[in-house]
């Protein structure tokens, strides 16, 4: 069985991770949803107190510019998250406005999961979670990579391979 050739295998080509272009999606409903909030704790108030906006155009609003400052945040996020497979660990940036350049280590690695909601199996994309020795950021995820990278990724940096361990 041959796999797609957009799907690479990890273990020869250490480089930037492909993230699912679903990912984006998800990205902009949450932080759409973050948006919401504020702008519905803000509107609706000065909705009933001034009598200026129905309210029900005000929860428009608040839903509507939510959803746009959500989409935005989420195109820059995305934009500015990388994640790379390199030989002797993981490279992950990400923010928009605080940004974070975090390396894992191989050595450090504990254990690896590979995890899967609803929609990721619709998708067929996984989460890839990093379990490191120590106390900070001892738990990273990598979000919304290909299942079958996830899934070689996870092989790979624990060097999954038969009989490495000797048994």
């Amino acid at each position: 069985m041959s796999e797609p050739e957009a799907v690479r295998d990890v273990r020869s080509d250490h480089g930037l991770l492909p993230l699912q272009p679903h990912m984006r999606l998800i990205w902009t409903l949450s932080h759409g949803f973050a948006w919401m909030l504020p702008l519905l704790a803000v509107l609706v108030p000065l909705a009933v107190k001034f009598d200026a906006l129905p309210v029900p155009v005000a929860l428009l609003l608040a839903i509507v510019l939510g959803l746009l400052f959500g989409r935005h945040y989420a195109q820059r996020y995305a934009a500015l998250y990388a994640a790379m497979h390199l030989a002797d660990g993981v490279l992950i940036r990400r923010g928009v406005w605080w940004r974070a350049e975090i390396f894992v280590p191989r050595a450090r690695i504990q254990h690896t999961e590979v995890n899967q909601g609803p929609l990721d199996r619709r998708w067929d994309m996984a989460s890839l979670s990093l379990h490191t020795a120590g106390t900070r950021l001892e738990h990273i995820v990598l979000p919304g990579l290909p299942r079958v990278i996830a899934e070689q990724l996870r092989d790979t940096l624990l060097d999954r391979r038969p009989h490495v361990d000797g048994a």
